[in-house]
């Protein structure tokens, strides 16, 4: 039988989930990283790891599949870190149950994330760009401070800031500098009085963020809200004109414009193709005929690889049922359909994401260089071209974040081993 419950969640107070299947030692030198004390408990990493489905299931998909495609080093655009000290309240079981917010842990902080790399790309170097999760009860100050002390730790990291729409130019510029981010991150939910269907552009992205995006040239990564999702007018009318008034932002469209499904990439991409200062990342999406669509149409070199971590490290895959984007998963989530007793034989979402990239590509042709391109050169540079510009104040300018292969998070900084509403509406 099917289920679309998922079973009980930990509480933002008690201790996160110490599975039998995880290991979770204590890692010296992470106390303040992970938000505890000395010798304190981190996330292990991933929300998900069995040692028996990852030696039957998952390693062999990756070393078939995704460890031959991935070059020796790879930029993930795309990932979440927070601690459970950076929630203002506890969270709602609207939030829990969100199937746009996607809850699967209340605790992931920087060095959980490098857990998460570690254990789903072995033998790989891996650099990204990370922000908190914004769910509305977040404390967005102490989950950017979290993120501003964690991109220091290495070169091969940056960091975007949480924007709420309260936030006036001057504050995000001195927590921009002062932070060291290379971009900016709103979201529907930090909305006040509005859903999710209700939200536009410019209610979560003010002209006050965009004027600071604008003079520092900053990345600004988008969630188009709405069900309409990219092809929705609001939606575009707005992208075109934040594109056209702040031209020297770097806007980045998440999930492919929320095209989980090949309806939302055919009738919104073309609609955006003549913005030059857009990019586009790939997360979370697993239907390889979206990214076939995408690289037929748009510049493979303003195409990025994101994960979603740690919501990729899910057993299961997004599926699409008569243009509904549907969430089936191995274990039972609030916001998914699973089979009783974890039955079903899958693989991690980062692995199908990865599946459906390299499909699309040779489907639309890419090039060797191309499909590079995706996985490290087109983040590297856009990053490397945003602290070129920045302010001399800032801890990344000058090119001081550039990373060359292999340039992660130093070693002993790494872990040891060992909304309501239906899924269809997710993201």
């Amino acid at each position: 039988m099917w289920k679309g419950s998922g079973t009980a969640w930990p509480t933002p107070s008690s201790p996160f989930r110490r599975s039998r299947e995880v290991d979770a030692r204590p890692v010296p030198g992470l106390a303040a990283a992970a938000g505890g004390g000395r010798g304190a408990w981190v996330n292990p990493g991933i929300p998900e790891f069995d040692a028996k489905v990852w030696e039957q299931v998952d390693l062999p998909i990756y070393q078939r599949e995704i460890e031959p495609i991935l070059p020796p080093t790879f930029f993930d655009f795309h990932t979440h870190a927070w601690r459970r000290t950076d929630f203002s309240e506890p969270l709602s079981a609207e939030s829990r149950e969100s199937a746009s917010l996607v809850f699967v842990t209340d605790h992931f902080p920087f060095p959980g994330l490098q857990d998460a790399f570690r254990r789903l790309f072995p033998g790989k170097s891996v650099e990204c760009l990370s922000f908190g999760f914004p769910f509305p009860e977040m404390d967005v100050e102490r989950n950017n401070q979290h993120i501003a002390e964690a991109s220091r730790a290495g070169p091969g990291m940056s960091g975007l800031m949480l924007v709420r729409p309260e936030h006036g130019a001057d504050y995000v510029r001195q927590q921009v500098v002062a932070g060291g981010f290379v971009g900016l991150k709103p979201y529907w939910a930090f909305v006040r009085g509005k859903a999710q269907n209700d939200v536009l552009l410019d209610d979560m992205l003010t002209d006050e963020h965009m004027r600071v995006a604008d003079e520092l040239g900053l990345i600004v990564l988008i969630h188009v809200p709405r069900a309409g999702r990219l092809p929705d007018p609001a939606n575009l009318a707005g992208l075109h004109r934040l594109a056209k008034a702040f031209p020297r932002a770097r806007m980045v469209l998440a999930h492919v414009g929320r095209s989980y499904c090949e309806w939302t990439v055919e009738q919104g991409l073309p609609a955006v193709l003549d913005l030059p200062n857009l990019y586009i990342d790939t997360t979370f999406i697993q239907n390889h005929s979206v990214f076939r669509f995408l690289f037929e149409h748009f510049d493979a070199s303003r195409v990025l690889y994101g994960s979603d971590l740690p919501n990729s490290a899910v057993h299961g895959q997004v599926v699409c049922v008569n243009g509904v984007n549907l969430f089936v998963t191995r274990r039972a989530y609030a916001w998914s359909l699973s089979p009783e007793g974890e039955t079903l034989r899958c693989t991690y979402m980062a692995y199908e994401s990865i599946r459906a990239i390299v499909r699309g590509a040779d489907q639309a042709g890419l090039t060797t260089s191309d499909l590079e391109g995706v996985f490290y050169r087109n983040s590297r540079q856009l990053v490397d071209s945003v602290r070129q510009r920045l302010p001399a104040s800032h801890p990344g300018a000058s090119g001081a974040g550039q990373a060359g292969a292999g340039a992660v998070i130093p070693p002993d900084l790494l872990p040891a081993s060992g909304h309501r509403g239906s899924p269809a509406e997710r993201r």
